[in-house]
C-alpha cells in the first residue's frame, strides 16, 4: 500500500501503539499489517476510511496520504445533506447558590463537597489545621480520591505562601 500518515502538530504524539514525532511519517504499509490483518480490513481505501473515522479522527494533527491523494474527513458526513446545528440553549434557573462562608466551615463541611464546589470553595479556605484534618477524614472515604488530591494541592500551596 502506498501512502502514509503524518503527524502535522508540532509536539510529540501518541497513537496506534507508538510515539510518532512532530512532522514524522508512517507509513500505510506498516499500519496494514498491525491493524488491518486483525481486524480482517481490505488493502486499500477501506483501510485507510477506518483508519480516519476510528484511530485518526482529529483532521487537525493527522495528515492521511493514501496513494498521493489526502483523504480528508469522514465519508459518511459527505454524502449526508447538510444539517444545521443548533446552539444549545443555556437556562438560568433564576435561583442563585449561597455563597459558603468558609470561616464557619467544619471538617465535615469540607468532606461533604462535591469536586465542582470544591473548586470555588477551596482557594478561598486559608485555615491549614481544618485542611489537614480534612485531608485525613477524606482519605478513609470511598469516592473522595479527587477531593483529597485537591485538599493536599491546597496545603502544599499555602505551606509555600507562609
Amino acid at each position: 500500500m502506498q501512502g502514509y500518515i503524518q503527524n502535522k502538530t508540532h509536539i510529540w504524539a501518541h497513537a496506534m501503539k507508538r510515539s510518532i514525532g512532530p512532522n514524522a511519517k508512517v507509513t500505510l504499509k506498516e499500519l496494514y499489517e498491525q491493524y488491518g490483518t486483525k481486524h480482517n480490513l481490505k488493502k486499500g481505501t477501506e483501510f485507510v476510511t477506518w483508519l480516519r473515522t476510528v484511530k485518526l479522527r482529529d483532521n487537525t494533527r493527522w495528515r492521511i496520504v493514501f496513494e498521493d491523494t489526502e483523504i480528508l474527513g469522514k465519508k459518511e458526513d459527505e454524502s449526508s445533506p447538510q444539517q444545521i446545528q443548533k446552539e444549545p440553549i443555556v437556562r438560568n434557573s433564576g435561583r442563585k447558590e449561597a455563597t459558603v462562608n468558609t470561616k464557619d466551615m467544619e471538617i465535615k463541611d469540607v468532606v461533604g463537597l462535591s469536586v465542582r464546589k470544591a473548586r470555588e470553595v477551596l482557594p478561598n479556605i486559608t485555615d491549614l489545621n481544618l485542611l489537614k484534618y480534612s485531608v485525613q477524614e477524606a482519605n478513609q472515604l470511598a469516592n473522595k480520591d479527587t477531593l483529597v488530591r485537591m485538599l493536599r494541592k491546597r496545603i502544599q500551596e499555602l505551606d509555600l505562601a507562609r
